[in-house]
C-alpha cells in the first residue's frame, strides 16, 4: 500500500485512503506514505467506501477523483495519462482497460470479463473495453448525476450502467495487466460475480421493458428513481426483484425477441439501445437465453481442468456468443 501512496503522489497532490473497518495497521502504513485516512469502524464493502470518498473528495474542494486499489494491481505511474484524457475529455467518465493484455488474464477471468462486457455494453449503450476495471477517472458531476443504491462490488458496475444509459460518454484508456503472484483480493468469485451479474441483468430486463414500450427511446436512465431505480426504494423490493429476475430473464427474453420481430414488420423504432451494436439483435436475446446452457459448460470446464483434461468449453462459446460488440 505504501508503494502505491508514494507513487500516486508523484503525480497528485492529494491521495485519501478508506480504511474500512481493518484490523492491521492499514490507517498508520497510509498516513506514514502520505495519504489522508478516513476511518469506517466497521467493514461495509467497497461501494460504500467509494461513496464515501466521492463525498470526502467534494467536500475537499476537488472535481475529479481517480479510483485505483491499494493492493499494487494498478500502476499509479498510468494516472498522468488518466489526468491527460480528462483534460482533453473532462465531460467523460474515464475507464482503464487490461484488454491490450488480454492473453496475460487468467483464462477464467478474461471469459467473466468477456461475457460481463457483452451486457454491461448493452446496458450502457455503449463500448467500454474493460467493464471490470477499478481504476478510473470519475469528474464528480457525473457521479452526482446518478444515484447510487448498490454496494460491494456491484456500486463499479451501476455506475457504468447509469452513467452510460444516461448518454453520457465513457472513454477507454489501455493500461498495464498487473496480476502479482499470491496476490489477495476481497472480491469473492461466487457471491461477488452473482451479484453483479443478477443486477446487470435486472437492469436489461427494465431497460428493454422501457425500449421495447416506448419507440425511439434509447437512453432509459433519467437521473434517481427512474428506470431500474423503481425497484431500489427499499432493500427488500430489491431481492424480491433481482430474485424474480433470475429465471424470468430468459423467458422474457424470448418475449423481447418476438416483439422486436413484430414490431420491426410494423415499422415501430424499439429496442433502439441494441441498434447500436454490431450484433444483429436477435442474436442479441439468444445469448441472453443461452445463459443456462454457458453455465452447465462452465462446469464440465471446471471438473475437466480438475481432472487434467482442459477441455476449453468455455473460451468456445463465450467467444461464439458474447463477442465484442462494437468491432
Amino acid at each position: 500500500m505504501g508503494t502505491v501512496i508514494r507513487g500516486a503522489l508523484s503525480f497528485l497532490t492529494t491521495v485519501i485512503v478508506a480504511d474500512d473497518g481493518s484490523t492491521d495497521a492499514t490507517a498508520e502504513v497510509a498516513k506514514e506514505a502520505g495519504a489522508q485516512v478516513v476511518r469506517l469502524p466497521e467493514n461495509r464493502g467497497k461501494g460504500h467506501c467509494l461513496r464515501l470518498l466521492f463525498a470526502e473528495a467534494r467536500n475537499r474542494g476537488f472535481d475529479a477523483v481517480v479510483s485505483l486499489d491499494s493492493d499494487g494491481q494498478h500502476d499509479p505511474a498510468d494516472i498522468p495519462r488518466f489526468l491527460d484524457a480528462h483534460r482533453s475529455d473532462p465531460g467523460s467518465l474515464i475507464v482503464g482497460s487490461r484488454m491490450a493484455d488480454e492473453e496475460t488474464i487468467p483464462v477464467h477471468r478474461r471469459n467473466s470479463m468477456l461475457v460481463a462486457r457483452f451486457y454491461v455494453c448493452i446496458a450502457a449503450n455503449r463500448y467500454i473495453d474493460d467493464t471490470q476495471c477499478g481504476y478510473r477517472l470519475y469528474p464528480l458531476s457525473l457521479v452526482e448525476s446518478v444515484a447510487l443504491c448498490k454496494d460491494r462490488f456491484v456500486t463499479e458496475t451501476e455506475l457504468l450502467l447509469k452513467v452510460g444509459d444516461s448518454g453520457i460518454p465513457i472513454r477507454s484508456l489501455p493500461i498495464r495487466a498487473v496480476y502479482l503472484p499470491d496476490q489477495r483480493t476481497h472480491f469473492r468469485s461466487v457471491p461477488d460475480v452473482a451479484a453483479i451479474s443478477v443486477y446487470v441483468i435486472s437492469y436489461i430486463m427494465v431497460k428493454w421493458w422501457i425500449e421495447g414500450t416506448r419507440p425511439g427511446i434509447a437512453w432509459t436512465y433519467r437521473g434517481a428513481g427512474s428506470g431500474r431505480d423503481v425497484f431500489s426504494r427499499s432493500p427488500h423490493i430489491d431481492r424480491m426483484f433481482e430474485c424474480a429476475m433470475v429465471p424470468l430473464c430468459i423467458p422474457l427474453s424470448a418475449l423481447y425477441g418476438l416483439w422486436f420481430a413484430v414490431s420491426r414488420r410494423a415499422g415501430m423504432a424499439t429496442f433502439n439501445g441494441l441498434r447500436g451494436c454490431g450484433v444483429p439483435v436477435g442474436k442479441v436475446f439468444a445469448s441472453t437465453m443461452l445463459l443456462p446452457l454457458l453455465l452447465g459448460i462452465s462446469i464440465v470446464d471446471l471438473v475437466g481442468n480438475r481432472v487434467g483434461l482442459r477441455p476449453g468449453l468455455t473460451t468456445r462459446f463465450v467467444t461464439k456468443w458474447y463477442p465484442n460488440l462494437w468491432k
